[in-house]
């Protein structure tokens, strides 16, 4: 009689084991897919962050060379209003001078989506007692 009982135990408990590993590699299965999902995104995301990088790059050395182009043709061009292809390309330039008005450098920041790049160019006044810098090395 208690090989009956022992053995009545034994068949209830099968379905258990089975249901465990059905739901361990249900969930395993679910967890690398989130994953891998979720590292995919981020791979997508990083080259349009290329891409907008880019574009920020481009927009402001076109901002630098505007600004280049009014400083040594006197020309008086709105370098803030560039138009570029991409309509969230925009760039702002910034000329800073000293107290005479004679510029020392020149900023420029170019931003496209959300990734902005920014370059400087700085004026160095050569005077005929001094050498530039170039000239200094020898060869």
């Amino acid at each position: 009689m208690d090989s009956f009982i022992y053995q009545k135990k034994q068949k209830g408990q099968k379905g258990q084991a089975m249901l465990l590993a059905v739901l361990l590699i249900g969930t395993s299965v679910l967890v690398i897919t989130s994953l891998s999902g979720y590292m995919m995104l981020q791979r997508i995301r990083m080259g349009f962050n290329f891409v907008d990088s880019t574009k920020a790059i481009f927009a402001a050395d076109a901002g630098i060379e505007c600004e280049f182009y009014n400083s040594f043709k006197g020309a008086s061009m709105d370098c803030d209003g560039l138009d570029f292809s991409d309509i969230l390309t925009k760039v702002q330039t910034v000329i800073v001078s000293d107290d005479k008005g004679v510029p020392q450098y020149i900023k420029s920041i170019g931003t496209s989506n959300k990734s902005s790049r920014a370059f400087v160019a700085e004026f160095i006044v050569v005077t005929p007692t001094s050498t530039p810098p170039a000239a200094q090395t020898q060869y």
